[in-house]
């Protein structure tokens, strides 16, 4: 008699403990599912803000390419006016003609 009331405790614990195990196994596939979902969104909002960096840094590089043509540009005017308004245009332009006479 016993013998059979602990295996009926041991049954009893076994189903309880069974139970329990698939009771936290759901609430642990509940919680990662959670966790994916969040991570999929995390993902979202990373591939979102790199891609605003990345257009940011090729916006960045094109005002760059620009400001330095500027740059070039307003230093070949600034060397014609300064050649054209100074007396060097004249030293240059009778310098040539002597040189054809």
């Amino acid at each position: 008699m016993n013998l059979e009331k602990e295996v009926e405790s041991h049954t009893g614990r076994i189903k309880t403990l069974e139970h329990d195990v698939k009771e936290l196994s759901q609430n642990l596939r509940d919680g990662l599912q959670r966790v994916d979902q969040s991570n999929e969104y995390l993902r979202t909002q990373n591939n979102d803000i790199l891609k605003e960096i990345i257009k940011r840094n090729s916006n960045a590089e094109q005002r760059d390419y620009e400001l330095k043509k500027l740059g070039k540009t307003n230093q070949v005017k600034m060397f014609g006016m300064i050649f054209g308004a100074s007396g060097l245009a004249a030293l240059v332009l009778d310098f040539l003609m002597k040189l054809v006479k």
